[in-house]
């Protein structure tokens, strides 16, 4: 249960079956250098001998995956703090290094990570789940390590090298038995301002033999975090899908009654919102196969773009206070959510 205050941290330590655990580093080089994604963790089927360790990698401006998979025993991951190894491969807080290969392709390098830009959360709050955390039977946990932190270093893939300086890095993770049956994901740090940063998440949350529709948003804004969920008041009031576009619309705030009083009696004159709106478009992109979880073995296929086009506007109290795009955005868009 501890644990659960620490999301970075190594969550499965008694679980036996039917349980993955994935972290997803994320490092960006801009427009030039591109965006590769690397996914260590863990898989458990039902069957004794049936699980995994693996590392997914991911890169943007191709759209090429690739999949390495190792003996369970060759994984390895913290109970506190940020540490994993899978093979000789290493994920931590301050960078990896990776050398992979599967007889076909071979990828090594190491990344330096610095100043990790990391969400606080109340104390009653394990982290951007909140409350659902403790939910019985959730088949999907979500954490988020870090929202934007500097990446230095190097890949090279089949003897082509490719140098990363002063790039952008994010951090985050699942863990659990499944993913959801349907979900929108997108996420990028690539912002002209250097820390802007937002990750959006939509899933179908199944619950008491029915489900509902959730989501998680972060933005962070000149040193500013806000939230947006379906715990805390926040609501969806728009959102399509197209095969071009994504789009969402959330709004935040508290109606009020607007009008004059006089002698203790108020003329009603109207409503106004004194609350926060947050709209979000992405094109899609083509995007590279990973690998998803279905009752702990990751055996479901799933389309991953590292480089859809981005765009956001967050108004509040009537005021607009961000609005930028960016060309480096990740989106996944899985199955087919419920209106509601």
């Amino acid at each position: 249960m501890r644990n659960l205050w620490s999301p970075a941290s190594f969550q499965g330590k008694s679980r036996k079956r039917r349980y993955f655990e994935g972290w997803y580093f994320k490092h960006s080089g801009g427009i030039e250098k591109g965006v590769w994604s690397f996914i260590p963790g863990i898989a458990l089927g039902d069957e004794p001998g049936s699980g995994y360790s693996f590392v997914q990698v991911i890169e943007g401006k191709s759209g090429r995956s690739w999949w390495f998979q190792y003996p369970i025993e060759e994984f390895h991951a913290a109970e506190s703090g940020l540490e994993i190894r899978v093979g000789n491969n290493r994920f931590g807080d301050s960078g990896i290094q990776f050398d992979l290969t599967d007889g076909t392709s071979h990828i090594s390098g190491a990344f330096a990570y610095g100043g990790f830009s990391i969400p606080r959360f109340p104390f009653w709050s394990p982290g951007v789940m909140g409350p659902f955390t403790f939910m019985p039977g959730m088949e999907c946990n979500h954490g988020l390590v870090s929202l934007d932190h500097r990446v230095d270093g190097h890949i090279e893939v089949d003897g082509r090298q490719i140098s990363i300086g002063d790039g952008r890095g994010y951090i985050e993770k699942d863990w659990g038995h499944s993913m959801p049956e349907s979900w929108i994901w997108t996420q990028s740090n690539d912002f002209p301002s250097r820390g802007d940063s937002l990750m959006l998440s939509v899933a179908t949350i199944p619950w008491l033999g029915s489900s509902f529709r959730g989501f998680l948003c972060v933005l962070s804004h000149g040193g500013e975090k806000r939230l947006f969920t379906t715990y805390n008041g926040s609501k969806i009031v728009d959102l399509s899908v197209t095969d071009d576009t994504v789009q969402c619309r959330i709004s935040r705030g508290i109606k009020a009654i607007r009008g004059t009083t006089v002698c203790g009696t108020t003329k009603v004159s109207g409503w106004e919102t004194d609350g926060e709106s947050l709209e979000i478009s992405v094109a899609r992109s083509r995007g590279g196969i990973l690998h998803a979880p279905v009752a702990g073995l990751l055996s479901r296929r799933i389309a991953e773009a590292v480089d859809a086009r981005l765009a956001i506007r967050y108004v509040r109290n009537g005021s607009m206070i961000f609005e930028a795009e960016s060309s480096l955005a990740g989106l996944e868009v899985v199955g087919s959510l419920k209106p509601r």
